[in-house]
């Protein structure tokens, strides 16, 4: 039998309403322990940072919440009863390589894994994300295809977009460099990288698992020395917001998008035209690095595929879907 954790319990009693003072009375019963056993339980909850009044004949009120990557502390920004299918670790390889393991053990679409801290992120291309303790959101979400399966190509771009709204809501304004960086002041906040799975018998795809990396509470000397003219985070981008809001923010989203709006089921044209409008990639010159070659070109549009559709110097058009492209202005490229 799992040892019973008070403190959480309580939080999330005392979370349900932050207006109003709970009675040590009331709590006791509610939680079906000795109003000594909550007064306990309110003194851990303050150790661990969340700042809980107590007012004789009043009760307990929750008033702060620390900035930190707990689930029950996401579950404070989270709808009720959306934490039974998100998964938090104080540390592990990487979330993306969970959720795969996730995925092929049946677990169900929405399933999130988060970490405080990865050793082993991933980017695209091989490449590592740096995932720090205590400074950004890591984050894969696990999404059962119940669409067209050419619209998987439109996946990337809808946690893209998904994490701009984010951003946006606290004030920011972010823009999307093609095909999965989030720009803020020329420099990259957040990067994402999906994988999918497959059945080994018919072949074809059973899950997709997108990460999502966001710098947060980062100053310039926190990222390596080489990174620090093209990342940035939030806090340095001028706002301060807790970890957990964001990372229950993305969450949300991604659920309106793919579990409630039904997405990649609609026609492509209105996703194409919220990418477009937040693209920092539109209209600018670009250098190409793909399996067929290395070129300049100008991006002229997104494609309903969500590839990069560029033009020649000698006029003719192509469609980009996959490689690296380096945009003039942007992440250290002149």
């Amino acid at each position: 039998m799992a040892k019973r954790d008070l403190a959480a319990e309580l939080l999330r009693e005392l979370g349900q309403d932050r207006t109003q003072y709970h009675s040590g009375e009331e709590l006791s019963a509610r939680l079906g322990v000795s109003r000594t056993a909550v007064w306990k339980a309110a003194c851990r909850l303050r150790e661990q940072g969340y700042a809980i009044e107590s007012v004789t004949r009043l009760g307990y009120r929750l008033t702060a919440l620390p900035d930190g990557m707990t689930k029950e502390l996401l579950e404070q920004y989270l709808q009720q009863g959306r934490g039974e299918t998100v998964i938090c670790y104080e540390e592990t390889d990487s979330t993306n390589t969970r959720g795969m393991q996730l995925a092929l053990e049946g677990a169900p679409t929405g399933t999130v894994v988060l970490a405080d801290r990865q050793t082993h992120g991933n980017g695209r291309l091989g490449r590592s994300f740096v995932s720090p303790a205590g400074q950004g959101v890591y984050l894969s979400y696990l999404l059962r295809p119940d669409f067209d399966p050419a619209a998987l190509s439109l996946l990337t771009s809808c946690a893209g977009l998904a994490v701009c709204q984010v951003l946006e809501q606290h004030g920011l304004a972010p823009a999307i460099k093609w095909p999965n960086d989030i720009i803020l002041d020329r420099r990259k906040v957040c990067g994402i990288l999906t994988k999918l799975t497959s059945d080994a018998e018919s072949g074809t795809i059973n899950g997709a698992v997108i990460g999502i990396g966001v710098n947060v509470t980062q100053q310039p000397q926190d990222f390596p020395e080489e990174l620090r003219d093209k990342a940035i985070s939030v806090r340095e981008a001028g706002v301060t917001v807790p970890r957990a809001a964001i990372a229950a923010g993305i969450i949300t989203r991604l659920d309106d998008l793919f579990l409630r709006q039904h997405i990649l089921s609609q026609p492509a044209e209105n996703l194409i035209g919220e990418l477009t409008r937040r693209s920092c990639t539109i209209g600018r010159r670009v250098e190409v690095i793909s399996p067929t070659g290395q070129y300049e070109a100008l991006a002229v549009a997104i494609a309903p595929d969500a590839g990069l559709i560029v033009e020649l110097p000698d006029g003719s058009r192509r469609t980009v879907s996959s490689g690296e492209v380096s945009v003039r202005g942007l992440l250290g490229y002149t």
